[in-house]
């Protein structure tokens, strides 16, 4: 166990550097977003009172409330969303193979550690879910912020204040980030978690058997994700929606846990016969 918090420590602080350069970016392009959804509404109100001599009311009326909705579904807040997801996605893939394609192929002192091989494994997966609850997290406190500049910079009267629970509720990307419902949130991460060691075992096949690994690894990921699916598709084709939504979550729920020990089997089997370095 104290090894394997040595490479959770070592992976961490490889990643913090992306982290940090995440949070900062993000924070700072949503803030953007809330002057220019800002300015384009308070452009709008100035223009109705100068024009038609409008009253509050009659803004109101016109234009509506400004709520952090409009900055939520503009591009500057959903950009750095997606662009933290597709940095996540790499590191997956990062995390791996820099240690073989490094200035010194480091991947030597790690599989030499006097630590079981598995180990790596767990710390590598560790330190990506880490990673996404921190980026999780600071979005959930930078909503927090951007909301009080919002209520700083636009006249109270103009303003409606929404809770942070219903812009997750109303809002797609962030009912999938940070879901109200706690079965939900485990669902969506248990997906999250499965999907990273399958394509940890994928990566590994690739590594130990090269040129045909990267069939293998392939084949493994479309064999994985279609054993988890099948019930659904199945159930939906062949069964006419037979079984109950209970009966099929259980269903999927019990195919994953086997499709995750399996994986998990078979990556530690690759690291301690196959892998190559």
């Amino acid at each position: 166990m104290k090894n394997f918090f040595k490479l959770l420590n070592f992976e961490l602080n490889r990643v913090m550097k992306l982290l940090i350069s995440l949070m900062v970016f993000t924070l700072i392009v949503q803030l953007i977003g809330v002057f220019v959804s800002k300015n384009n509404y308070l452009t709008q109100v100035e223009m109705l009172q100068q024009n038609d001599g409008s009253s509050v009311s009659q803004v109101l009326q016109s234009v509506g409330y400004f709520s952090f909705d409009r900055v939520v579904n503009s591009l500057f807040f959903i950009g750095p969303i997606m662009i933290c997801v597709a940095a996540i996605m790499f590191y997956i893939f990062l995390i791996w193979y820099r240690d073989w394609f490094g200035k010194n192929t480091f991947v030597y002192r790690l599989l030499m550690l006097p630590t079981a091989r598995i180990n790596l494994f767990f710390a590598k997966l560790t330190t990506i879910l880490l990673a996404t609850f921190s980026l999780v997290g600071f979005q959930l406190v930078a909503i927090q912020i951007e909301m009080l500049v919002m209520k700083w910079t636009v006249p109270s009267e103009y303003v409606m204040e929404v809770t942070l629970r219903q812009l997750i509720e109303i809002h797609p990307v962030l009912s999938l980030i940070a879901p109200n419902q706690f079965s939900l949130f485990m669902s969506l991460y248990g997906v999250g978690v499965l999907t990273v060691i399958i394509l940890f075992t994928a990566i590994l096949l690739e590594r130990s058997y090269r040129m045909k690994g990267v069939l293998f690894g392939g084949t493994f990921v479309i064999a994985a994700n279609l054993l988890v699916i099948l019930p659904v598709i199945l159930n939906e084709t062949v069964f006419h929606s037979f079984l109950y939504n209970g009966e099929l979550l259980l269903i999927v729920l019990g195919l994953g846990v086997i499709v995750l020990a399996s994986s998990v089997w078979l990556s530690k089997r690759l690291l301690d016969e196959k892998i190559r370095v």
